[in-house]
């Protein structure tokens, strides 16, 4: 009976797995080297552009450095409309990430999240200046693959988690992984839960619906800020 009910139950996880970040952590990306929190990161980004799953396993096989460089793959392909295989065999013939952007035709604009200031060194430069000029110009700024890779992981993040994105890039900053910023909200978020907490990790939920302690007329929407722009 057991094995019947496993049976017909596998489709149902694998496809459960497109959905839920850690399902499609073991499902998809447990043969790549890397560790257990870039697996995490790398399932949240399939999930939330929508990949196909033996497409990005394939992709992620032939990148030298996955953990960084195919959520960026991803974002490029949903961007421009082409096919992952296309993207892909530009990036390995020689080109940087904002090379293989250009050729595409994604404006320089989409890469940024919009942000309610001025995120400081290495990021403001760029950010500044193409909130400015959306279209650049004869001085446009350029992006390096590692600050390509940390402006995908800002939309990817909170827009699947509704972080804050200047504490993304603050993260990044310090010296973390998108994947340890990512297994460190996960954490935060299990152990809310775990305690019997909703929403942003260590708020109270009666802080958060705007009821302070001992009062019950506190005002807090509770709202995050610093949406990533929307695709």
């Amino acid at each position: 009976m057991r094995r019947v009910l496993s049976s017909c139950l596998a489709p149902l996880v694998l496809c459960a797995g497109l959905a839920t970040p850690l399902a499609a952590d073991v499902d998809w990306f447990a043969g790549l080297r890397i560790s257990t929190g870039d697996r995490s990161y790398l399932s949240v980004s399939a999930a939330h552009f929508g990949s196909d799953r033996h497409q990005t396993v394939a992709a992620a096989r032939r990148l030298p450095r996955p953990e960084a460089d195919l959520p960026v793959l991803l974002f490029l392909a949903h961007e421009s409309g082409r096919p992952l295989s296309f993207v892909l065999d530009l990036r390995l013939g020689g080109l940087s990430w904002w090379e293989v952007r250009a050729r595409l035709g994604v404006p320089a604009h989409r890469v940024l999240v919009e942000l309610p200031r001025d995120p400081g060194p290495p990021y403001g430069k760029a950010w500044g200046y193409y909130k400015k000029h959306p279209r650049g110009g004869k001085r446009a700024v350029v992006l390096s693959d590692g600050d390509f890779a940390d402006w995908v992981g800002v939309r990817v993040l909170s827009q699947t988690y509704g972080m804050d994105p200047m504490a993304v890039l603050e993260a990044r900053r310090s010296g973390m992984s998108l994947g340890q910023v990512t297994v460190r909200h996960q954490k935060e978020k299990a152990a809310a839960a775990a305690s019997g907490r909703s929403g942003a990790p260590g708020k109270s939920s009666a802080r958060k619906a705007g009821h302070g302690h001992g009062k019950g007329n506190g005002k807090d929407s509770g709202k995050s800020r610093g949406k990533g722009a929307g695709q």
